[in-house]
């Protein structure tokens, strides 16, 4: 084998080596986009569990808030198993 053939193999091999760290680098990416959007997700559930829990500690406290909750909740929800948590009425009647 010549001195250029010997060298060209090796050119070879580094670029499959190359290659497969790129590779290596994307899935690691994806790995931690995918981990990142995960943890959004659960910082919004979470924050949607403190705001609920808090609506209700003001609406036990303050009969006008819980009022008001309700006829906010009355225009926004629009699934029936939903508005059955709240009492309120079907909108497929």
């Amino acid at each position: 084998m010549s001195v250029t053939e010997n060298l060209d193999s090796k050119i070879k091999a580094q670029e499959e080596k190359l290659k497969q760290l790129k590779a290596q680098r994307q899935a690691a990416l994806a790995r931690e986009k995918a981990k990142e959007k995960e943890q959004a997700r659960k910082d919004d559930t979470r924050r949607k569990i403190l705001i609920g829990s808090c609506m209700l500690k003001i609406t036990e406290e303050d009969e006008q808030a819980r009022a008001k909750l309700i006829a906010q909740m009355d225009r926004y929800l629009t699934d029936d198993r939903d508005r059955t948590l709240f009492n309120l009425d079907s909108l497929n009647v």
